[in-house]
């Protein structure tokens, strides 16, 4: 992420060179692009800020649009800068953003489509990674072991970084005590019974709930 801010600062010291200087930041992190500037702390910062009659900027330097805007956030956001008299700066334009330009507006419409489209590729190879390491390698993704499986050590952390720290892999195995019981409902579901009908049978059996098999996953912990 440190790396991320230093380009596109770079970016934004070239493009206003000799021309002004940068001097706030505003660098959103952890938070998706696809939220509305209102919604993202430090975007929201900026825009408060711009308000402010005392600032101490009259343009906002965009170091890259994919990351600062998606969808129709972009015009939205220039003309409302714009009305508070603060012009928006981007590489792609060469300078500041002109609403009422033809080539201007044609820049907008493509570099949304081109955010949305990044937002798409993104979520599609996080998935598919996510996909590949749980289904053809048993990894295990976070979070609580899903009900008839229990985590074992799965070995050394590929990732170098990782495995230098002796980090470790954990899998996900069948657990004997409650798999068993998840293949049963999935036959019987498959036959036709109703949810219903499986959980009062399991009720009668005493067949433990997730929480009664793993008492452990409700426990509040302090770190």
């Amino acid at each position: 992420m440190q790396t991320s801010r230093a380009w596109q600062r770079a970016v934004s010291d070239e493009l206003i060179e000799g021309v002004g200087a940068v001097v706030v930041e505003f660098f959103d992190v952890g938070v998706s692009r696809r939220w509305s500037w209102a919604d993202r702390p430090e975007a929201a910062a900026l825009l408060a800020a711009a308000a402010d009659p005392r600032r101490e900027f009259d343009a906002v330097v965009v170091g890259e649009c994919e990351r600062a805007f998606h969808g129709d956030q972009f015009r939205e956001v220039v003309s409302r800068l714009n009305t508070l008299g603060v012009e928006v700066w981007l590489p792609e334009a060469g300078g500041p953003v002109e609403l009422g330009s033809p080539v201007h507006e044609a820049l907008m419409v493509l570099l949304g489509a081109q955010a949305q489209s990044e937002v798409a590729r993104v979520r599609q190879r996080v998935l598919a990674a996510m996909r590949a390491q749980a289904g053809l390698k048993g990894r295990f993704l976070g979070g609580r072991p899903p009900y008839g499986y229990r985590l074992a050590d799965g070995g050394r952390h590929p990732n170098p970084v990782h495995g230098r720290w002796v980090r470790r892999v954990q899998v996900l195995v069948s657990d004997p005590a409650t798999a068993p019981w998840v293949r049963w409902m999935f036959a019987e579901r498959a036959r036709g019974r109703t949810v219903a009908s499986l959980a009062r049978e399991l009720n009668e059996r005493g067949v433990p709930c997730p929480s009664g098999a793993d008492p452990d996953r409700n426990a509040h912990r302090s770190g």
